[in-house]
């Protein structure tokens, strides 16, 4: 994951050090080149009469029929392919200068046989195309650089990924989000109106999600306003028909702020996204979502419920209100308010403390 002038420097980078070895190359192979020149003038001007000897010859009959000046353009001709062929460093010990004009005149015969077994060595250094093929790596100090520049972006992220899918604590729908507000306030009065709540934000939240998401991939994400609040009004039916079952004539409680779930805008903000999630994805989001507005119902509901009659589901705790003001619609928005900045003033130092460890982890850190 480099970034566009990560990207351009490292081309840069790469080009250099390609025009610095191909300018060696060519200084090295300028200077073999000189050598074997010089090699070549000073052994055809000191004993040119033992040439022919040195160069190949394949059979006995060609040998006695070969002319000394066609022996002299063989040896012409099949030196420039040997050098051709050597490597850099046997090169340089094959063009040593030869012995002293004291030695017999067999001796040139001596220091040719190291030019013709050099010969079958291995192809020189490999070309510029070859080299491009193959491209060499990042330069260590810039690789450095971006990897750690990469370490705490990916770092950073990762941390505030998590710190948004936490839907219970540091990304709560009602609370940090400000999602869900109208059950909360207007229903939530005590802990078994509360617990009614819970399960219907349970069923509608989570498979509203689930139903949606399936059926926008068998649409190719079409229509997604539509189904989303199609799939929350058939869902409500069997939500409510499994309440009734469960709670009887207390749901009426609830009044019109059951009915209003299936708008509930933890569902409808996922109208917003333009992307399909998968549909394990869903579920999950979904159960996340509707688990913190659970939370939230049953800490305000009980709170309401103590602080007005003294009693948590009817368990006596407190033989005196406290605050009669909280069974009503004004003082749940009292007790939310309160609730709400204590929570998010709670998260918000968290998630600083989180990124400040963060920044300090990848400061102190030299590699």
């Amino acid at each position: 994951r480099y970034t566009a002038a990560e990207r351009r420097a490292m081309l840069e980078e790469v080009q250099r050090r390609q025009a610095e070895r191909e300018a060696a190359r060519q200084a090295e192979a300028q200077a073999e080149e000189d050598r074997f020149r010089s090699y070549r003038d000073r052994e055809y001007g000191r004993s040119p009469a033992v040439t022919p000897s040195a160069a190949p010859q394949p059979t006995p009959a060609a040998r006695s029929s070969q002319t000394p000046a066609a022996a002299d353009e063989t040896r012409t001709i099949s030196i420039p392919k040997r050098r051709t062929a050597e490597p850099a460093e046997p090169a340089a010990h094959a063009v040593q200068p030869p012995a002293p004009a004291a030695q017999p005149a067999q001796q040139p015969t001596q220091v040719m046989p190291p030019v013709q077994k050099a010969a079958p060595a291995a192809p020189a250094a490999p070309t510029p195309a070859e080299h491009t093929a193959h491209p060499e790596p990042t330069p260590a100090p810039k690789s450095k650089k971006a990897s750690a520049s990469r370490s705490y972006a990916a770092a950073e992220a990762a941390l505030n990924e998590r710190i948004r899918a936490d839907h219970i604590w540091l990304s709560n729908p009602v609370l940090v989000r400000g999602l869900g507000m109208a059950p909360v306030i207007g229903a939530a009065l005590d802990g078994r109106r509360a617990l009614m709540l819970c399960i219907a934000s349970l069923i509608l939240v989570t498979f509203t999600r689930v139903l949606a998401v399936a059926i926008c991939h068998l649409t190719k994400n079409r229509f997604r306003p539509v189904v989303y609040c199609y799939s929350a009004a058939l869902l409500y039916i069997p939500t409510y028909v499994l309440l009734y079952a469960l709670f009887g004539s207390d749901l009426t409680l609830l009044g019109i702020y059951l009915p209003i779930m299936v708008v509930e805008p933890a569902i409808v903000k996922r109208m917003e996204f333009s992307d399909l999630e998968p549909v394990r994805d869903a579920f999950r989001h979904g159960f996340n979502n509707a688990l913190g507005m659970c939370v939230v119902l049953l800490i305000v509901g009980c709170l309401r419920e103590l602080l007005a009659t003294g009693a948590v589901f009817g368990n006596v705790i407190l033989h005196n209100a406290l605050l009669p003001l909280a069974a009503l619609p004004a003082g749940g928005f009292v007790i939310v308010g309160i609730l709400a900045a204590i929570w998010c003033a709670a998260a918000n130092l968290y998630t600083d403390y989180k990124h400040e460890e963060v920044r300090r982890l990848y400061a102190d850190r030299k590699h």
